[in-house]
């Protein structure tokens, strides 16, 4: 079997990267050893960002309806309520998805398998990576499947294949990091208590921890925490030997009426220190994992996924240099870095049964947790970083910006959300399309000879549009005319107050084929 791209593991981060590189045309074959989709909830939350890029995919409608809005924050100790932190909206004014949403990863993954097959792709499942090579121009997988075994040739590999990645092993990644010292446990559970279903709650005591999340279905709870010490040792522990224990620490009455799954763990934090070697290239647990704490872990799979496609998109259709994939590393490491700090001082903080950590937790940092968040400036701080928007590829390889004007965004920016009245449809969905866009922001129609400058200038398709500087754009510190050239991943590649043809060629030099070198 050949083709151009073999993506490893069908969990969230390679079905999107399937489905992104479908968006472009790209040949690809997913195989996975599992029988199909995950059935158990695991993750759970999805981040504005992934919205954004659903959006982007025309799924978001569906994710939306299906999922769980959370309304409120909640930090218990001792049975009583410490904190309420409403989130309702919090995002308002910065993305068209403000909220919190539960959409658990097995519903993920039906919706992002569902797309592919109704576009007339395939997992090949029940189907194991055995060995791995690579040549100079391919890497050639032997794979097994019915106990028979095969060869797959591809021009490149993406290994989604989990936190125990054969990949990472057999190409001898390092992976830095280490295994927290407690284990933890998580369980999907129906049932019933007096507090509201859409609610999250969260329980520390002087020595364990409770979290309680809102899973589709009428009480429907995903309930995770440390596990009891007693039990540390102890094998096939079942849900119903630690129910006491996790409704003493909560301090909340709670009958548990079904369990349908429990899994008990040791928790992991490591990451690799670059993301690919020669045509292989890491993406999701595979290159990363890290606590729960935030919600944070299946979108930045996503996220990693969305950057690496288009990229390899590019290179497979010539248009870019095999330079350009150098830039998937340059961006997603730093973020996978942060937020394995990000992540471990949150779930310390929650998790450690330290007396001195209990003491600050209970008696300082829950208090001063519910202060912050009355703050009206804190809320949106907090939101961008939880919901990833905040992060920005500035001062990356890709992007450039000449513009004199002080904007109050950069070239490597998430391109900035704006909301206006005489918008007939949200601004995001202007950019669906999986091409670059350049953006005019002016009051005054393109040149005629801008049109044609940029289809003799870039090597690749470009949809233009013109959007009146409104003050929205205003606000943003736009006051003149503005080019503004959008990646497919919606980040800003480069920024200038006017369309120069030799700046825009030496802008694209180093990592796109030039249109004069293909004539």
């Amino acid at each position: 079997m050949e083709t151009q791209v073999l993506i490893v593991g069908a969990g969230p981060t390679g079905l999107m990267a399937a489905n992104q590189l479908q968006r472009f045309g790209i040949d690809f074959i997913l195989i996975d050893y599992k029988s199909g989709p995950t059935k158990e909830s695991r993750a759970i939350a999805v981040t504005a960002r992934s919205l954004e890029i659903y959006q982007q995919m025309g799924l978001s409608d569906t994710v939306v309806a299906d999922g769980i809005m959370m309304n409120s924050f909640n930090l218990f100790s001792d049975g009583k309520a410490k904190a309420e932190v409403k989130i309702g909206e919090i995002g308002k004014g910065m993305t068209d998805f403000p909220y919190l949403l539960a959409y658990e990863q097995s519903q993920n993954e039906m919706l992002l398998y569902r797309n592919l097959k109704e576009k007339g792709a395939e997992v090949h499942w029940e189907t194991t990576l055995v060995t791995l090579k690579e040549y100079q121009k391919s890497i050639v997988a032997t794979v097994e499947k019915n106990n028979e075994t095969f060869e797959i040739k591809a021009e490149y590999l993406i290994g989604c294949d989990g936190a125990k990645s054969p990949i990472r092993h057999q190409l001898g990644f390092n992976f830095h990091g280490g295994t927290y010292e407690n284990r933890f446990f998580v369980a999907d559970v129906i049932m019933d208590w007096q507090l509201p279903h859409n609610n999250l709650i969260i329980a520390p005591s002087n020595t364990n921890f409770v979290g309680f999340f809102p899973l589709k279905g009428e009480r429907y709870f995903r309930v995770l925490g440390s596990l009891p010490r007693a039990y540390f040792h102890k094998e096939d522990i079942r849900f119903e030997d630690i129910e006491k224990e996790v409704i003493q620490t909560a301090g909340i009455p709670i009958v548990f009426e079904k369990t349908n799954w429990f899994s008990v763990y040791n928790l992991h934090h490591r990451c690799v220190d670059n993301f690919n070697k020669g045509r292989v290239f890491l993406a999701g647990d595979s290159a990363h994992i890290h606590s729960p704490a935030g919600g944070q872990g299946m979108n930045t799979g996503l996220q990693d996924a969305y950057n690496i496609a288009w990229k390899l998109a590019f290179v497979l259709k010539k248009t870019a240099k095999p330079d350009l994939l150098a830039t998937y590393n340059e961006e997603r490491l730093p973020f996978a870095k942060w937020l394995m700090t990000f992540t471990d001082r949150m779930f310390k903080l929650m998790t450690s049964d330290n007396w001195l950590v209990a003491w600050f937790r209970k008696h300082i940092a829950l208090n001063l947790i519910a202060k912050i968040f009355t703050f009206g400036k804190i809320r949106p701080v907090i939101f961008r970083r939880v919901s990833q928007i905040w992060y920005s590829y500035n001062g990356k390889s890709l992007s450039y910006s000449n513009s004199r004007q002080e904007l109050l965004f950069k070239a490597g920016d998430r391109l900035p959300y704006i909301t206006d009245s005489h918008q007939e449809i949200p601004f995001y969905e202007l950019f669906k399309e999986p091409v670059f866009h350049l953006l005019y922001l002016s009051n005054e129609a393109l040149e005629e000879g801008i049109h044609l400058a940029a289809e003799e200038t870039f090597p690749f398709p470009v949809k233009i549009l013109r959007y009146p500087i409104t003050p929205a754009w205003i606000g943003l510190g736009v006051e003149k005319p503005l080019f503004v050239l959008v990646r497919p991943d919606n980040y800003i590649a480069f920024l200038s107050d006017s369309f120069s043809v030799t700046e825009m060629e030496n802008y694209l030099a180093p990592f796109f084929i030039s249109l004069k070198s293909k004539k």
